[in-house]
């Protein structure tokens, strides 16, 4: 009698910790989808950017991908289209604030300018917007098609670690 009594209070023990240990799980993972991922732009600088290393804790923020402010078009004298680098810079502001307008700005962007230098930029700021909507399948494919556009993208370290998607290998000789 007494050996069940031992039992069922172990048992019950263990099942309170277990409730415990995954409510904690939970909200963790609650904190860390709440804030939006927010690019801010960089200097330019010869090392691509990576995401900026950030010591995990209580209060800290989840890393952010860092971009570069990059572009130079060759037939318009090393500059951007005035068009263009507008449509960038409300990209860039939008990207937090109001990731749908983001979203829109970077398709209308892959329209207009297809083979921008500033496409490979676009395409991570696309995919990062969907991220900010929740919008995790969309960010994913958008990983993929920017995989398949800039095989050795800048951004291709920074997108895998925010979405999981992985570049595959090219294979030599094909």
């Amino acid at each position: 009698m007494r050996r069940r009594l031992y039992i069922v209070v172990f048992l019950g023990v263990l099942a309170c910790g277990l409730l415990l240990y995954l409510r904690a799980r939970k909200q963790e993972a609650g904190k860390s989808l709440e804030a939006p991922i927010a690019v801010t732009p960089a200097p330019l600088s010869p090392a691509p950017p990576r995401l900026a290393p950030a010591i995990l804790g209580p209060e800290a923020d989840p890393p952010r991908p860092v971009v570069a402010i990059r572009g130079r078009d060759a037939g318009n004298d090393g500059r951007l289209s005035s068009d263009e680098q507008s449509l960038m810079q409300q990209l860039r502001d939008a990207l937090t604030n109001n990731p749908r307008l983001a979203e829109t700005l970077a398709r209308e962007g892959q329209q207009r300018f297809p083979d921008s230098p500033n496409a490979d930029e676009r395409d991570m700021l696309l995919v990062a917007a969907l991220f900010n909507q929740r919008r995790m399948d969309s960010a994913r494919r958008e990983a993929f098609v920017y995989f398949q556009r800039h095989p050795d993208g800048q951004f291709t370290k920074d997108l895998s670690a925010l979405t999981g998607v992985h570049p595959r290998p090219q294979r030599a000789g094909r």
